[in-house]
């Protein structure tokens, strides 16, 4: 019988946790890439690629990640943009509020991305 062990911390963690949540999750340029589906805004119900930098989850869950990586064609009225690891892709300063309480912190920061993007233009 072969035993999974699941890290409870890191990188590891965070993408095991994307993918138990259907996000496809990839580790690729420096990123975690993942994928949600916004329910509300101008791409509301298309799947859209987005990401986080690895330095961003080492300390996953005990912090969530604050810049979210999205392809170069996700715009936003206001934003304070920067810059991405990922080639024609820019990074967007978002913070989330209330992460001590979330039950289960990646439904909490999958939650946090749709609604940003669900700000986009």
């Amino acid at each position: 019988m072969t035993t999974q062990i699941i890290a409870a911390t890191g990188v590891d963690a965070f993408v095991a946790a994307l993918d138990s949540y259907g996000a496809t999750p990839a580790v690729t340029t420096g990123l975690v890439t993942y994928t949600v589906t916004p329910v509300t805004g101008a791409l509301a119900g298309q799947q859209v690629r987005t990401g986080v930098i690895l330095d961003e989850v080492a300390p996953w869950p005990a912090a969530p990640p604050h810049w979210i990586h999205v392809p170069g064609d996700v715009a936003f009225a206001q934003t304070n943009k920067g810059e991405s690891p990922m080639p024609g892709w820019s990074s967007h300063s978002r913070d989330i509020k209330a992460w001590g309480t979330a039950a289960t912190p990646i439904a909490a920061w999958l939650a946090h991305v749709r609604g940003v993007l669900g700000g986009a233009v």
